[in-house]
């Protein structure tokens, strides 16, 4: 069988397969650490949304385990509703954006419905026992991802960014020093609810071995570790720890400021996302950018961008074209410019062309 099936990803348990320096979750192939980094890209606002959920429904819990009969009743509208408003938040979350939000919004319909009251009355019943598991993961979650998230942050920025190599010793030997510092546990403790879902260098898991068709030599099969976690932050931190085993490590782009993994010994400074401001380019080519201005700001390629940017302005001065054509042709000019130091070949062939101010203004004034 492939990897990283059957594995029944729910709120209550993630199951991930791991092979050499690969996990698979839900028969999809991922780097060890992937998951401990993505999920440190949360939006800080989703976050704070998710623990005040979490909050909500803890209080709940403890009324439904005092509740009578008919309070018991009352109380499940309002957190069918307040759990399925969590849900909205959570699916925003890595690895639980990639479950089925349609099988839990069904195991949501039929144990928090009135039909189910007679057996979650029941306090030796099954059913009863799922209801407050269920419960206990929708307040334990988001506390899982806040404080492995701050945990992780807080590694990242004081020991994985001055390591001047990034290999399994080197992360280490960082792990070690931050997770047996002082002040790493005294901020921890700081933290709300820090004695719940806290941060772990020893995550607890249930772990077997599966067969599967090697990834790569479909007629061979290969042993593959298989491991459950009842928990989200015990999941993150094996998958970080596992990621560090393997070379790989949560880096953070200087450019977008979001967290990407490296996955070698380079020390890269930025990621292959998206420029916030100029989505054209990605925030590595924006970092070449940077340094070709620092440090090349007498390459023929700047001194054309120079007189042609002049020669815009004097245009300008004499009335030829308007502010919003002048203003236009300039950031024309300085994505042409970008180009040829990104193309050589562009930069050969077509650059002193496509810089004509001619050619801008025609470039410019066919935009709506």
């Amino acid at each position: 069988m492939p990897m990283g099936i059957f594995q029944n990803n729910n709120l209550l348990h993630l199951t991930v397969d791991t092979w050499q320096d690969e996990v698979f979750f839900n028969g999809i192939s991922y780097p060890a650490g992937y998951f401990a980094t993505q999920v440190l890209n949360a939006e800080l606002e989703a976050m704070h949304s998710l623990v005040d959920k979490a909050g909500a429904i803890s209080y709940l819990t403890e009324a439904f385990g005092k509740a009578e009969r008919e309070n018991f009743s009352a109380l499940l509208p309002q957190a069918r509703s307040q759990i399925a408003a969590l849900l909205d938040d959570l699916w925003h979350f890595p690895p639980y954006s990639l479950l089925d939000r349609g099988a839990e919004d069904e195991v949501l319909g039929t144990i928090f419905h009135e039909k189910a009251l007679d057996q979650l009355m029941d306090s030796a019943s099954e059913a009863r026992r799922f209801f407050f598991r269920y419960l206990t993961a929708c307040f334990s979650i988001p506390l899982g991802i806040f404080h492995y998230g701050w945990a992780c942050e807080y590694f990242v920025s004081r020991y994985l960014t001055r390591l001047k190599k990034r290999k399994e010793d080197s992360f280490a030997v960082a792990a070690h020093d931050c997770f047996n510092s002082q002040d790493f546990w005294a901020e921890m403790a700081g933290l709300p609810l820090a004695d719940l879902e806290t941060f772990t260098v020893s995550p607890r898991l249930f772990s077997t071995y599966v067969f599967a068709r090697h990834p790569k030599r479909e007629r061979d099969m290969v042993f593959v570790s298989r491991s459950r976690f009842e928990t989200a932050v015990e999941f993150y931190c094996f998958d970080l720890l596992n990621g560090l085993h393997h070379g790989h490590a949560p880096s953070r782009c200087l450019n977008c400021g979001r967290f990407f993994l490296t996955v070698n010994g380079h020390r890269p400074k930025y990621c292959d996302g998206r420029d916030p401001e100029r989505p054209e380019l990605t925030c590595r080519e924006k970092g070449a950018l940077r340094h070709l201005s620092e440090s090349n700001e007498e390459h023929p390629i700047y001194q054309l961008f120079r007189t042609r940017t002049n020669t815009i302005r004097k245009h300008e001065q004499r009335g030829k074209i308007s502010h919003e054509v002048r203003e236009a042709a300039i950031l024309q000019a300085g994505k042409y410019r970008d180009r040829a130091l990104l193309d050589k070949r562009y930069a050969q062939e077509r650059y002193a062309k496509d810089m004509e101010t001619d050619h801008l203004y025609a470039v410019v004034r066919k935009r709506p």
